[in-house]
């Protein structure tokens, strides 16, 4: 069993644990079964409707210390 993290465009969302192996199965059976699904995750693993596949790159807390913006936080993977 797996668990995943969503959200939907009106804010709400949850977390579903299920037998889907596959990150990308899981996103197509939670856009299908929740409508307006805009982001997926699993561990450092991230779908978003925006963006599609990628991963989230941690920050550094040099990064954060020079004032520059660390951005999302997210990268392509």
């Amino acid at each position: 069993m797996k668990s995943y993290l969503f959200s939907t465009e009106n804010g709400r969302g949850g977390v579903i644990l299920c037998d889907i192996d596959t990150f990308e199965e899981a996103v197509d059976y939670l856009r299908q079964r929740f409508d307006g699904v805009i982001k997926v995750e699993q561990g450092r693993t991230l779908w978003t409707l925006e963006s599609g596949f990628g991963e989230f790159v941690p920050v550094k807390p040099e990064d954060l210390e020079d004032g520059g913006d660390p951005g999302s936080g997210v990268g392509t993977g």
